[in-house]
């Protein structure tokens, strides 16, 4: 029972899944809707966590698997109501927008509850769980921060006011030294690797890489010896730990030896929702084996192919960006440095394979992504675009000619 206002919070959220999954299975059967294919990331997610709900029947706890089942079901089927027919661009940006928003004051309350820790003058806040009370992990923390950074590095190179540039460094700059301080590799990898992506990616960003390398390069040089550089990031990674504990990836090699031999046991169907936890009594700790415990190798076919999705369209995209809108070519380069950065991530730990904060960002993603590829592709611009490669007309005619509706006919 409730205690406390922090007890209560958390026996909503609790609840929540039991309101939202049935609430948004009758919106959906009123098709207000557009239709996403089924070939989609999100389409394919749905699949995955219908397969693991039936898996739910052997699961070691199957009550515990079946309400984890309920939550990934509801946040899936509660991002499919964003498309709408009347305005599905607009709708699943603004499910962009709330979920970067999101992220932005939950890591804004992070930085301020353990600030301390944070901003203080302690070697490290690896461990900032003792601080807020066991309700984030290190891991978790530097995800919470990692986001709304990389959305601000984005934002802050396609504004041209100088007030919001600099409050999207400023918030990019602390986000990133939060993500620094916090110390979990897979938060570290991921940020870097977005970081490279997004550099090399953006036609915009890319002429700021070789500069900022030489400054990086400039400042390693002025603080420290090469020798000792090395020596500092050396020490950074390894954490006080020995080598045998950094060579197993602080115990997960054993996690996924041991989820290998799960699987084995059930790998047709799988045993549900965190298996990992009821069959081999820890965090698996990578998304595609969690997939397989949870779904076995029917349910991990279509949660690889919900990545395999999201990217393919991340790149039609992109190819395309010049025929879309301006805020849409910001928000789908957005989408796909966030989504490196859990693609990166998904190797060390669990992200989309499981009801968590990653899936609820990543669902946001995906539907955006989806949508604005339907929407677009049958636009007249884009009818132009198409019309341009086949009979090489220059773009201002193409248009002209989509637009009187002469290549429909």
């Amino acid at each position: 029972m409730p205690e406390s206002a922090d007890d209560w919070q958390l026996l909503i959220r609790a609840i929540l899944p039991f309101a939202v999954l049935p609430l948004a299975g009758f919106l959906l059967l009123g098709r207000r809707q557009i239709h996403l294919a089924w070939s989609g990331p999100t389409r394919l997610l749905l699949v995955y966590g219908v397969i693991a709900t039936f898996a739910t029947a052997f699961s070691p706890e199957p009550w515990i698997s079946a309400y984890w089942s309920i939550a990934f079901l509801a946040t899936v089927c509660a991002s499919l109501l964003f498309p709408l027919k009347s305005d599905p661009v607009g709708t699943t940006r603004l499910l962009l927008q709330i979920t970067w928003a999101a992220t932005f004051i939950v890591a804004g309350i992070i930085a301020y509850r353990g600030g301390d820790l944070i901003f203080g003058s302690a070697a490290s806040a690896y461990g900032i769980e003792g601080t807020l009370n066991d309700l984030s992990r290190s891991s978790g923390v530097a995800r919470w921060a990692a986001i709304p950074g990389l959305v601000c590095i984005v934002r802050a190179f396609h504004t041209p006011q100088k007030i919001l540039l600099a409050f999207y460094l400023g918030v990019a700059g602390v986000s990133f030294y939060i993500v620094y301080r916090m110390q979990s590799r897979g938060a570290i990898f991921g940020a870097v690797a977005a970081l490279v992506f997004i550099l090399l990616i953006s036609s915009r960003m890319r002429r700021y890489a070789l500069p900022f390398a030489a400054i990086a390069v400039v400042c390693l040089v002025l603080i420290a010896t090469p020798e000792r550089a090395s020596s500092g990031v050396v020490t950074y990674l390894m954490r006080g730990q020995s080598s045998e504990e950094f060579q197993s990836m602080t115990g997960r090699t054993r996690a996924y030896s041991n989820g290998l031999e799960a699987f084995a046991d059930a790998p047709i169907l799988g045993r549900g929702q965190w298996a990992d936890r009821m069959t081999i009594g820890e965090h698996v700790h990578n998304s595609f084996l969690q997939a397989m415990l949870n779904g076995g190798a029917m349910g991990a076919i279509p949660y690889l192919g919900s990545w395999i999705a999201g990217w393919l369209l991340f790149l039609r995209l992109h190819k395309r960006n010049a025929f879309l809108a301006l805020e849409d070519r910001r928000l789908v380069l957005e989408c796909g440095t966030v989504m490196m950065f859990f693609s990166v991530r998904a190797i060390p730990e669990t992200t989309t394979a499981s009801f968590s904060v990653d899936l609820l960002v990543m669902v946001a993603v995906f539907v955006y992504l989806e949508t604005l590829w339907i929407t677009a592709k049958n636009s007249r611009r884009w009818l132009a675009m198409e019309m341009e490669q086949l009979i090489i007309l220059p773009p201002v005619n193409a248009l002209a000619l989509a637009e009187k509706g002469v290549y429909r006919r």
